[in-house]
């Protein structure tokens, strides 16, 4: 996340100094102030101020946060705790590293506290999941909605450039000063398509993914932990769970246990 920011900032910083012998140009403030101020006037619009002030704390917990991905790892976990379930099954909860996955916490706690079956299991976390799922689309629906603004407050102001030039074409000296107003009428037009395609999509493409990646990761969680309480063989858990990987992260994941096996011999379950 914080890397591609970074990019992004200097791909626009090279654009600049690269395209004009006179980057000072781009320092326009009615340009900057049309598409900053428009995009978040209407912003506040279409949102209330607190909706808006949560979707940027999300932005920076999930673009500049850990991210929880590692399929494997969690599967291994689970494969662990179906293992230690079928002597012990009071205690799983001893067993979770402090850094799990919330959803996972929960999970072994309605185990452990609430002795829920594997039915009722299925329906709160199916639940769960879904309630998640409706969050993240509401957070989604924000950065999608503004990121529409930007582009049309810079063409608001390529507009209303070419209409202050328009007006003087019939002064004197007026054809020398047709080029330098026409790039100052457009710089609106570049901002609203830099905040738009360097910063406000690309924020909406890195949470839609990060809801996709967490989505997956539950459904891992929900589906492992059922079948725990079903007592289900921990290998066969495993095996199941691995369905959700991609064929390369499959691979990856059997090389890896592959690597770590004594010579000769398999991996415990």
């Amino acid at each position: 996340g914080l890397l591609g920011i970074l990019a992004a900032l200097g791909i626009t910083t090279f654009a600049i100094l690269d395209s004009t012998k006179n980057p000072k140009i781009f320092a326009d403030p009615h340009g900057i102030l049309i598409v900053v101020g428009g995009t978040m006037t209407v912003a506040l619009l279409s949102f209330s101020f607190r909706k808006l002030a949560d979707a940027f704390k999300i932005v920076v917990r999930k673009m500049l946060g850990k991210e929880r991905d590692n399929y494997m790892e969690t599967i291994q976990l689970i494969v662990k705790l179906a293992d230690t379930y079928r002597t012990n099954p009071k205690g799983l909860e001893a067993l979770l590293p402090v850094n799990s996955h919330p959803f996972l916490k929960d999970a072994v706690q309605m185990i452990t506290s609430y002795g829920f079956n594997a039915e009722e299991l299925n329906d709160v976390l199916s639940n769960s999941i879904k309630g998640k799922s409706k969050r993240d689309e509401e957070e989604l629906k924000v950065w999608h909605t503004i990121s529409r603004f930007p582009p049309a407050f810079g063409l608001l102001g390529a507009t209303l450039g070419m209409i202050a030039l328009l007006q003087t074409l019939g002064e004197p000296g007026a054809q020398s000063r047709v080029g330098p107003a026409m790039a100052t009428a457009l710089i609106a037009t570049f901002y609203g398509l830099v905040v738009a395609n360097l910063i406000l999509l690309p924020i909406s493409e890195k949470l839609s993914a990060v809801s996709s990646s967490d989505k997956i990761m539950r459904s891992i969680i929900k589906d492992g932990i059922i079948m725990i309480v079903e007592k289900k063989h921990p290998t066969f858990i495993e095996e199941f769970l691995k369905q959700f990987l991609s064929p390369t992260q499959r691979a990856k994941a059997g090389s890896d246990s592959g690597a770590a096996a004594p010579k000769g011999g398999k991996v415990a379950a």
